[in-house]
């Protein structure tokens, strides 16, 4: 995972908040070198279900790609991380459909969004005043 920290100095730019512009500059530690990336043809691979098909990348290195087998069940939340760490011990990386939570909600309704686009919203809407936003705020402490 990459955890990204990006400084919020509307909001907690005080002294003590990790999420302020000198904590973050004091903390910043580079994980790689940026540069020009030159363009390159694209690699593509087409394999049979349940095979592994070693890739080489433009700089020399390999891929060891794993296709799911066409009867693996994407609906068994623990054998699908099993199923990837016993093929990342393996150097293979994975590829197809892992994992579908039959159950999950749509995200409009997990995170209660409104019905009405944005873009649709007149200013009154979202922008309901200071009192709605410390109401808001008060709840997420």
């Amino acid at each position: 995972f990459i955890d990204v920290i990006s400084p919020c100095i509307a909001f907690n730019n005080h002294a003590g908040s990790t999420k302020s512009f000198d904590y973050v500059r004091e903390h910043n530690d580079a994980v790689n070198r940026l540069d020009v990336l030159v363009g390159r043809e694209p690699i593509s691979v087409d394999y049979a279900p349940g095979t592994v098909q070693v890739v080489e990348q433009h700089d020399g290195s390999r891929l060891a790609l794993r296709k799911l087998d066409a009867d693996y069940d994407p609906h068994d939340r623990l054998g699908a991380m099993t199923f990837l760490q016993k093929h990342a011990a393996k150097g293979q990386i994975v590829t197809g459909l892992l994992y579908v939570d039959p159950d999950a909600e749509d995200l409009h309704t997990h995170l209660d969004t409104v019905e009405t686009p944005l873009n649709a919203m007149d200013e009154q809407a979202l922008c309901p005043g200071s009192a709605v936003l410390d109401k808001i705020n008060a709840s997420l402490r």
